[in-house]
């Protein structure tokens, strides 16, 4: 998808960095050593992941298939295997809803600002940067729709759903220290009450990226 590709820089760059930074030289290392080692290299960049990030939240804009808008956004990485986005726009998960929903659009736009927990799975085939499969959890909130009170339910694809959704971290770039974070994931249904109202198309894609505070 085009706004995918906007970061496929990104992506190969942190990935390069990382096949480089596993691979070791020298023959007369077992491969039991090195395997025990790499394993310390990936414990130490999980270690040093923690923490919280600033950066930016991309989408999709309106206007074109081309151009991304963005709001800054705010983030932690935690050391028990799980992210937290905080205060994110709800107006932005729902920008993509078909026109013939604008009135629940509204209404679920105007709900205000949501934190979203992910869970997290390392996959330890890569270190430098380290690759994490993603599990959004659902979210929920009230909205004044149609004269009542209502109960909104957003859930999002995870890594098992689409190669999309996804997380990276990269402690280094070369010999310097960048902590940098980078997490794709999207909307993949909004329920009302419990009964199904939408489910998003790839424009409603989300990429945060940052460094570490």
């Amino acid at each position: 998808m085009k706004l995918f590709k906007v970061f496929a820089f990104m992506t190969l760059l942190m990935m390069t960095v990382g096949l480089s930074s596993c691979v070791k030289s020298g023959d007369s290392d077992t491969l039991e050593s090195k395997w025990e080692e790499w394993l310390k290299e990936v414990q130490t960049e999980i270690n040093a992941s923690a923490g919280s990030y600033s950066g930016y939240l991309y989408y999709q804009s309106d206007q074109s298939e081309n151009k991304l808008d963005s709001v800054d956004a705010v983030w932690n990485l935690n050391n028990d295997s799980t992210l937290d986005f905080q205060n994110v726009p709800i107006e932005v998960l729902v920008k993509h809803m078909p026109e013939s929903q604008k009135d629940l659009q509204a209404a679920v736009s105007n709900a205000g600002r949501i934190n979203i927990h992910v869970k997290l799975v390392y996959d330890y085939y890569y270190c430098s940067p380290l690759v994490m499969y993603v599990y959004p959890q659902y979210i929920t909130f009230p909205v004044d729709y149609d004269g009542a009170t209502r109960q909104v339910k957003i859930s999002f694809r995870t890594s098992e759903t689409t190669s999309d959704s996804y997380a990276k971290y990269m402690m280094k770039d070369d010999y310097v220290y960048v902590h940098k974070c980078l997490v794709g994931l999207y909307p993949e249904a909004l329920y009302l009450d419990g009964k199904l109202q939408t489910q998003f198309t790839a424009d409603s894609y989300l990429i945060w990226l940052g460094a570490k505070n």
